[in-house]
């Protein structure tokens, strides 16, 4: 009996250690590596066009690409604005529009031809302000209103100077005094100024940049008005006899984006955009009238001559009479203006006195 007891336990025995044996844990699979996160992407930079109202060459080009290299400096490359050109693009009279559908992102335009977009805004050219005084007294809030309305961000001057030092009127004959200007042709691209020019005796005529050359070579015109780097632009000095230097105006231009690609931009790219502008405005201003003595020296040494009138008081009259007649000429045209001029014009200007 005790040898039957034995065996099958010793089979029992036998088949629990084969049992155990295939029970053991297999031996564990290594984890798999983590699969490495992917690099951030590298932002694209974002690239602004801007076309001017002049051509993309010394020295009325200045304050754009001052602009242009103060947006890409600050914002390390990320914003860039790119230099298509200037008339040869876009003709002058057409970028307003231009940058309302957004066929150019930035134009540098004359306030003039943006007038039919925002209504009195070409008065700004006949501040009594400096532009950085204007961006802070309630002008410029007023310019941003009238533009958006049409489609466009005013974002600041293009072409700042001190108050009423852009224009001059450069002529075939001299002047000496200020009954001189009576009976004289002089054009003025898009009869800009005609009520001035006409307040001083003289017939305007509503000419373009572009054909100023062949006016005063073939005769048709006696003088022209244009910011005083504008001879040299357009390379006027061969048909040119005399700057008459009592200049008037101020910033007559602005950098007007469109608004849908402003509104596109990141908060950061439309502050960078603002504080280049505004540094333009100030810094802009030297540049301006440092320019100008380079181009009265330039133009001397070319044949033109510098020119003022013989009297203080002629030069008062010739200025209040521009005074006078361009702010009853924008009067007449709509309400916007007397908002507008509540901004601009200073009633102790000095070149009142």
């Amino acid at each position: 009996m005790k040898k039957l007891f034995l065996i099958p336990v010793a089979v029992l025995l036998l088949v629990g250690l084969i049992l155990g044996g295939c029970t053991q844990p297999a031996p564990s699979t290594p984890a798999p590596a983590p699969t490495p996160t992917p690099a951030p992407e590298a932002k694209k930079p974002v690239e602004l066009s801007i076309v001017m109202f002049i051509p993309d060459i010394p020295p009325g080009n200045a304050w754009t690409h001052m602009l242009a290299d103060k947006v890409a400096s600050k914002s390390k490359g990320e914003l860039t604005i790119k230099i298509v050109g200037g008339p040869e693009a876009i003709p002058t009279p057409d970028l307003p529009a231009a940058a309302q559908r957004g066929s150019v992102d930035i134009a540098n335009v004359m306030h003039t031809y943006a007038d039919t977009l925002a209504p009195g805004i070409d008065c700004i050219g006949r501040a009594e302000y400096a532009p950085a005084e204007l961006r802070v007294n309630g002008c410029l809030d007023y310019a941003q209103e009238l533009c958006n309305k049409a489609g466009l961000y005013y974002l600041g001057a293009s072409s700042p100077s001190e108050p009423q030092q852009q224009l001059a009127l450069f002529v075939n004959k001299e002047i000496k005094t200020f009954n001189d200007l009576k009976g004289l042709k002089i054009a003025a691209p898009g009869g800009d100024h005609k009520a001035m020019i006409e307040a001083f005796g003289s017939t305007c005529l509503p000419i373009n940049f572009m054909d100023f050359y062949t006016g005063m070579e073939r005769g048709t015109i006696d003088g022209y008005t244009i910011g005083v780097p504008g001879i040299q632009d357009f390379g006027l000095e061969p048909v040119t006899k005399y700057m008459l230097d009592e200049l008037f105006t101020s910033n007559g231009a602005a950098f007007l984006v469109n608004m849908e690609k402003w509104n596109s931009l990141s908060q950061a790219h439309k502050d960078i955009l603002t504080e280049a502008a505004k540094e333009t405005e100030i810094e802009g201003v030297q540049v301006y009238k440092d320019l100008c003595d380079k181009v009265r020296k330039e133009i001397s040494a070319a044949g033109v001559k510098v020119i003022t009138f013989a009297s203080h008081d002629d030069s008062v009259k010739y200025y209040k009479s521009y005074r006078d007649a361009m702010a009853a000429d924008d009067l007449s045209k709509n309400a916007n203006v007397a908002k507008f001029q509540k901004f601009t014009l200073n009633p102790d200007f000095y070149r009142l006195k």
